[in-house]
């Protein structure tokens, strides 16, 4: 596969970025027309006149009523709606199909499952227009609904900047490519980011850029599915295996930035179960039993505690629980075997070289 990215459109200048040229926005979709209808009706109240800016909604092989919906809503707005399809292959490739059909020199992504600001429009083009030499800029992304939240929904969340989530995004058209061997939402946006620093460019993060992102709706497979997606973390390594090391899902805990947070964390407990279940069988004493018992404790309480930040506790059935408390056993195991797995198929990636 080649380093460079294919199809690549000729940089606009500034100046072009500065002037009446129309704002797209690229929104992929997959078998979540209520969703996207949502979405739709609030970029229909933006507060930035409608002749300002297109909607293109890229169709990901959905088999429910999205089209079907896009033609009901086309026939009664007034934005500037159009639409394209292409068989099921991820957001990612989604977003190159809908950047295609697009017009504008500055693509605004944003997901069907987010709500815009009202005046998410408006603020984007000011951004565009005041700093046209940046590469990307990314927006406030909130959980709202939270009474909504249980350890089995999926939510987003932004507020600090430099996770580059695309569900809102803005990216200079020339830079808006994701690699195509990304085939579930995962990686694809870290891996757009990632190129588009390693090309020279900026990413800004812009408060200003609010999009709201209530929980997906619960489902006990839901964590196993999201374990599963680490597999992709072994094309992102290849590609970058630099920022990939260093910068990946890093927090802030006691003024120190740690990457991969969530997957130390998931390994540490992993390690205290081996220990707990090596004390077991080698017949540990009482006494003996205190550490191994101690480190299995604090490590189910610190992974349970990072799934558990959005969800009312009081709320839980005693299944969820039981649910919850078993997945965090096994949880850790998937998420391993998913990125020695994804490490292992994709050895032959080239890593990525800008220009």
């Amino acid at each position: 596969m080649s380093n460079k990215d294919e199809n690549v459109v000729p940089e606009s200048t500034p100046e072009s970025n500065t002037k009446a040229d129309i704002f797209s926005i690229v929104i992929p979709a997959y078998n979540s027309a209520k969703l996207l209808s949502r979405c739709l009706e609030a970029l229909e109240k933006q507060s930035a006149p409608k002749t300002e800016f297109e909607v293109t909604v890229a169709d990901d092989g959905s088999t429910d009523e999205t089209l079907e919906m896009l033609s009901r809503f086309k026939a009664q707005t007034e934005l500037n709606l159009q639409w394209t399809s292409i068989p099921n292959s991820g957001p990612g490739n989604a977003r190159n199909a809908g950047v295609a059909k697009s017009a504008g020199s500055w693509i605004g992504f944003i997901d069907a499952d987010v709500i815009p600001d009202t005046d998410w429009v408006k603020n984007a083009i000011q951004l565009i227009q005041q700093k046209p030499d940046a590469g990307a800029f990314e927006g406030r992304t909130e959980v709202t609904q939270r009474n909504l939240a249980t350890p089995f929904t999926h939510q987003t969340e932004n507020t600090d900047g430099g996770r580059y989530p695309t569900c809102n995004f803005l990216v200079r058209r020339n830079l808006a490519n994701f690699h195509p061997a990304y085939l579930i939402p995962f990686r694809e946006d870290t891996d757009l980011a990632f190129s588009i620093l390693a090309s020279g460019y900026s990413i800004i993060f812009a408060p200003e850029l609010i999009v709201e992102h209530p929980p997906l709706s619960s489902s006990y497979s839901r964590p196993l599915d999201l374990a599963r997606r680490y597999y992709y973390d072994g094309l992102l390594a290849r590609r970058f295996p630099s920022r990939y090391r260093l910068e990946l899902d890093a927090h802030q805990i006691f003024g120190l930035k740690i990457p991969h947070l969530k997957r130390k964390l998931y390994a540490i407990f992993v390690l205290s179960q081996i220990v707990f279940l090596a004390a077991l069988l080698f017949g540990f004493s009482a006494s003996e039993m205190l550490l191994p018992v101690s480190a299995y404790i604090a490590g189910l309480c610190l992974t349970a505690g990072a799934s558990l930040r959005y969800a009312k506790l009081k709320d839980l059935s005693l299944q969820d629980w039981l649910v919850f408390v078993f997945q965090l056993h096994v949880l850790p195991w998937v998420m391993g075997y998913s990125l020695l797995r994804g490490w292992f198929d994709f050895r032959g990636e080239p890593e990525y070289l800008a220009g």
